[in-house]
Parts: C-alpha cells; sequence; structure tokens
C-alpha cells in the first residue's frame, strides 16, 4: 500500500496505533476507504493512480498526511465510546479542508496530472478558449 506503519508515528504513539488498528486487515481496508476518499477529490485532475504508486520520499507528504488522518478517523470508531475522537476529527476536517482547497484549485499540490496521448499535460483540465459568433443585429 501507499502508507507504511512508520507515516502514523507523525500523529499517534504505538500504543494508541495498536489501540486502533485490531489488524491489519481493518487497517489495510481503512486505508483503501481512505484512498477512495482522497481521489474523490482530487482524481479530476490528477493521476491519482500514478500519485500514490510512488514510493518513500518521492510521495507528496501531504498526501500522506491526509490519508493518515483520514484512515485513522475511520478506524478510530471501533473504539469504544469513541476514545480520542475529538483530537481524530480535528485532524480529518484539516485533511477534508485541504482537499476541497486543491479541488477548488486554491491549492496546488505537487501531484503527477494526467498526460494526452500527444503528451500534452494536464489532459484533464485542459484552458479553453474562443467566443461567440458575432451577433449582426439584423431584425
Amino acid at each position: 500500500m501507499f502508507l507504511t506503519i512508520e507515516d502514523y508515528q507523525s500523529v499517534c504513539d504505538s500504543f494508541e496505533f495498536e489501540q486502533v488498528t485490531a489488524s491489519e486487515a481493518e487497517r489495510l481496508t481503512a486505508e483503501r476507504a481512505a484512498m477512495e476518499q482522497i481521489c474523490s477529490y482530487t482524481r479530476h485532475r490528477y493521476d491519482m493512480q500514478q500519485a500514490f504508486a510512488a514510493e518513500g520520499e518521492q510521495r507528496n507528504a501531504m498526501l500522506v498526511q491526509c490519508m493518515v488522518n483520514i484512515t485513522l478517523w475511520l478506524m478510530i470508531h471501533r473504539l469504544p465510546q469513541n476514545m480520542g475522537h475529538e483530537r481524530r476529527e480535528c485532524l480529518y476536517n484539516d485533511s477534508v479542508k485541504w482537499l476541497r482547497d486543491v479541488q477548488n484549485s486554491k491549492a496546488s499540490p505537487d501531484l503527477p496530472t494526467y498526460t494526452g496521448t500527444d503528451g500534452e499535460t494536464d489532459a484533464h483540465n485542459p484552458v479553453r478558449y474562443g467566443s461567440m459568433p458575432p451577433n449582426r443585429y439584423d431584425y
């Protein structure tokens, strides 16, 4: 997958991580759901398959952080009485706000864009230009 266990250490310690993740299968399911949620905001312009294929230092740091926060948010609900809910909710909301900014072009992450068959970059978001035909006002 895109995330490693070490990526979670930026927002939780090993004890908290063990409590949140009951099994690796549940963690991987939550990561896939988080990946799909991120893609729903960004796939219209960015090549997310290529972005999630990156490894190590080639990965976008903000994308990694968003995926960690969303994954933990999805897994926290299984804990009794939603332990740690407020802190995770704040981090989740920050991640979703950044994704909405990317979606609305208020933030411009360093993510790969789609490339057309002719080598044109950003093939899913071309600049459109032109005008309406001139009006002759013939009555």
